[in-house]
């Protein structure tokens, strides 16, 4: 009766589990390195979609012909139907939706009525009287310019107002590309704001800094420009950081790039960032790299459309 294993058992038991532990650290190793590329997978797709997001809501707000591409070189921007890629920044002009938006919900500041009793009517209403409106002042039937301003002053931090001379008011066939203020020369296609007040019948109307070329029954109001602007770019890694600029006025000869615009991060490790215009509808594409462990990456890109 045998009490014992022999030497060659015991090396043939040793060599089995040895192949067997060989197997499981590599199967663990690898659900590991799995698990950690699809977690830093579905962390660059959440920053991917937050920052696409974040681009088309406020492009759908754009004003027509104002969304330019520009060279973060040498300052020269086109059209977005017509720039290079090699034009690197994203830049529009969007219209003041909050503003147009707003209505009653707004009326106290500070527990009192901005203006006595406030009736269901927008900030602005988008509509001129073009009977009665000059080129030097604009009445503006159905709106309720208190709550646009104070709508216009929070956004803006005190920045711009209905009675600053800071918010543009842009008409159809007035505006383009060349002369909203992008090359700081003249905003001829801009008529700026100086402020409001209201007649007997309590129809509003805006005060110019200037006399208008043309009005029409349609405007929009704008207080800002928005810029999508890659930056602290590393060369080691190729990569960037994509940045919202916005709370400047190109009509008043102010750039993405001021000391006083607004910025917020919008994503960080960017490879690619490409946008271009086909028909009506922008495209916007965005590449990203994850980092998970020591050396390795997972990679990601995204596209989205914006329809104009």
């Amino acid at each position: 009766m045998r009490k014992a294993f022999t030497l060659i058992e015991i090396i043939l038991t040793l060599v089995i589990l040895s192949i067997v532990s060989y197997i499981a650290t590599g199967l663990i190793a690898d659900t590991y390195i799995g698990y950690n590329q699809a977690n830093a997978v579905n962390k660059a797709n959440l920053k991917l979609e937050i920052a696409l997001t974040e681009i088309s809501n406020r492009l759908e707000y754009a004003l027509k012909d104002t969304i330019i591409k520009k060279s973060s070189i040498n300052g020269n921007f086109k059209p977005i139907q017509t720039a290079n890629d090699d034009y690197d920044i994203l830049e529009w002009i969007g219209y003041d939706k909050d503003g147009f938006e707003a209505n009653d919900m707004l009326k106290e500041v500070n527990g009192s009525d901005i203006e006595g009793t406030v009736s269901d009517q927008p900030g602005w209403s988008g509509f001129c009287n073009i009977d009665t409106s000059t080129n030097t002042r604009i009445f503006t039937p159905g709106s309720y310019l208190p709550i646009a301003d104070e709508t216009i002053k929070r956004l803006s931090n005190d920045n711009a107002s209905l009675s600053n001379s800071t918010v543009g008011i842009f008409f159809p066939g007035n505006y383009d590309y060349t002369n909203v203020g992008y090359n700081h020369g003249t905003a001829s296609g801009v008529a700026v704001i100086q402020n409001y007040g209201k007649d007997s019948n309590n129809i509003y109307y805006f005060n110019l800094t200037s006399p208008v070329s043309r009005i029409t029954e349609h405007y929009k109001l704008a207080w800002s420009a928005y810029a999508v602007v890659p930056e602290n770019y590393n060369d080691k890694e190729k990569t960037f950081d994509l940045t919202l600029k916005y709370d400047f006025r190109p009509w008043l000869n102010e750039e993405y790039n001021d000391a006083n615009t607004k910025s917020a991060l919008l994503v960080k490790n960017v490879t690619v960032f490409r946008t271009y215009a086909t028909e009506n509808r922008i495209h916007i594409k965005i590449c990203v790299k994850e980092k998970f462990g020591a050396t390795k990456n997972a990679a990601i890109c995204k596209e989205k459309v914006v329809f104009k």
